[in-house]
């Protein structure tokens, strides 16, 4: 390899690394849809919940728990599983691509069975560009 090429190479590195690094941003419009799904999960807004997640969804919870899309809807609509309270904190974003990476600290009160319970886990949710906004394609909870 020559010169010029090693040099070629390294700046194509170089200006991908920072062209990740300048993608770290929270755009509002990601943020405003994360909010939204977690609104939709409490007041249980099956239209929203479908409106903001992808066919394709896998929602795993900690428990090893994995439900697609549909599954994911019925549960909440339904009333099995009743979010009375969520609250996101300590969260993160990164883009890539046409593809988002949000992981946040997910602190929950939530009815299931006829029992009340807080729940403290963290989550990893990976979101995906559709038009102008946007739609989760994965999610994974995980106790910390």
């Amino acid at each position: 390899m020559t010169k010029f090429q090693m040099l070629l190479a390294a700046t194509v590195v170089c200006a991908t690394s920072f062209n990740v690094q300048a993608q770290t941003a929270n755009p509002a419009s990601l943020d405003a849809a994360v909010q939204r799904l977690h609104a939709a999960m409490i007041s249980a807004n099956g239209d929203e919940l479908k409106a903001l997640t992808t066919s394709a969804l896998s929602y795993g919870h900690s428990n090893g728990a994995v439900q697609n899309q549909q599954v994911y809807i019925d549960t909440i609509t339904s009333g099995q599983t009743h979010y009375l309270r969520i609250d996101l904190t300590k969260a993160s974003t990164m883009l890539a691509g046409n593809n988002a990476i949000v992981r946040d600290h997910f602190s929950t009160t939530v009815e299931s069975g006829g029992k009340k319970s807080d729940v403290e886990l963290d989550q990893l949710m990976v979101w995906q560009k559709a038009g102008k906004g946007w739609k989760l394609l994965a999610r994974q909870g995980y106790k910390y």
